[in-house]
């Protein structure tokens, strides 16, 4: 088996096990969705991604990856999003990762600051209104 096939069938593994736990999980009642939905979404998309490359795998990544910086900073910005969940309010703590993380990206500062704001308005929004998540 090729590298990017086990890569495939190491994601198929981690979609599987998503689904599994997820199963358990209350699927929510009265049009409201519960606990199950975005893990069991998750593990459907990452188990559709995984059977897409066992079937196509490609010839795997490119020797040298460009913006290697960009990809370790995300990284660490995800790791300080579920580190700070609970100590920084959500609007605050999202806003400021997707600045930092547009910010890397590229964008001018404006364009960073507005994109984010508005990012993290609109997600707050969803959660709070739509789904009737509060937020402490």
């Amino acid at each position: 088996m090729s590298g990017p096939r086990l890569v495939a069938a190491g994601l198929a593994v981690l979609a599987v096990a998503i689904l599994i736990v997820s199963w358990s999980f209350p699927g929510g009642s009265q049009g409201v969705p519960g606990p199950a939905v975005v893990p069991q979404i998750l593990g459907a998309g990452l188990l559709a991604v995984a059977a897409w490359l066992i079937w196509q795998p490609g010839t795997g990544a490119p020797a040298l990856v460009r913006n290697q910086r960009t990809i370790l900073l995300t990284m660490a910005l995800l790791a300080a999003y579920a580190v700070l969940w609970r100590v920084v309010p959500y609007g605050v703590l999202t806003g400021l990762v997707l600045l930092a993380f547009l910010k890397a990206t590229g964008l001018t500062w404006r364009g960073a600051v507005i994109a984010a704001a508005t990012m993290a308005t609109t997600l707050q929004l969803l959660f709070e209104r739509g789904l009737g998540v509060r937020f402490q």
